[in-house]
């Protein structure tokens, strides 16, 4: 699991330069959401969103999960301008990337400066990239795409829509909906934190009134209870999933997000009637 987490943390320091180019080429949302970001199982890539030039042509900023370069995109997937990040500082990508701008259709101006978030300062930040090895990229990849899959599958079951999208300040893949005016569900997968020890599937229930009675909850099939903590709901820890094989996390995840979803709406679980 450790080589996942390494990889989590390299890819998230990364990913802020897409997320720095949908800031300052989108219009900005309330939520955030015109920063986030895309798992690109079929690409092999984390995307940004679609950004229109002045001449209404489509550019897509892309980090390759392959070679670690990026790349941006026209409206037909073509490259049009490959960046490398290899023996380079985030800085100077950073840097290469703004030189390049005009060069796909963009202005430079207001692309270097800061986020309005900040993300933890990690390790490795002063160093030359180094690039993961495969097998990393691969798990990585792996559990990301699982979460895509999962956010679908929940809107499904729930019948709403959903979007899985991957947010470049905690770097969790997840969306959240309302069901019928009665309970707002959120879902994702988060990175390793002081709550759990490991990265991990995360659910909770929002009431649109009242509160959540937890007490009443069954034990998860798979995963568990968090209702100690500041933040309340269920998780399923990687560490738990790592040790199935891969045929058997699908239905796993999908036990405990059905379960949990359940609990979420099930009138005895919320102190409040309708």
């Amino acid at each position: 699991m450790q080589a996942y987490i390494d990889t989590d943390q390299r890819l998230h320091h990364l990913s802020q330069l897409i997320a720095k180019a949908n800031r300052t080429f989108l219009p900005a949302k309330e939520d955030d959401s015109h920063t986030n970001l895309y798992v690109d199982r079929i690409g092999h890539r984390i995307s940004g969103r679609w950004i229109a030039t002045a001449e209404n042509k489509k550019r897509l900023l892309t980090l390759h999960l392959a070679n670690f370069r990026f790349e941006w995109l026209d409206e037909t997937l073509q490259t049009l301008q490959v960046i490398d990040t290899y023996h380079k500082t985030l800085e100077a990508v950073e840097q290469a990337i703004c030189n390049g701008l005009s060069d796909v259709g963009l202005k430079a101006e207001g692309f270097l400066e800061a986020l309005h978030f900040a993300i933890p300062t990690y390790d490795f930040v002063n160093e030359p990239i180094a690039v993961p090895n495969a097998a990393a990229c691969q798990q990585w990849l792996h559990y990301r795409s699982l979460a895509n899959e999962m956010c679908a599958a929940l809107g499904g079951y729930l019948q709403i829509p959903s979007e899985a999208r991957l947010w470049p300040h905690h770097f969790d893949t997840g969306f959240y909906g309302v069901v019928n005016d009665i309970m707002g569900i959120g879902f994702g997968l988060a990175m390793k934190d002081d709550m759990v020890g490991a990265p991990y599937f995360y659910m909770t229930g929002y009431p649109v009134l009242g509160d959540l009675v937890y007490h009443n909850m069954p034990a998860l099939h798979v995963g568990q209870w968090i209702t100690d903590e500041a933040w309340k709901g269920a998780v399923l820890s990687l560490s738990e999933l790592n040790k199935m094989e891969y045929s058997q996390q699908t239905k796993a995840v999908a036990t405990y997000i059905k379960q949990a979803t359940n609990c979420f709406l099930h009138p005895t679980n919320r102190n409040y009637t309708l």
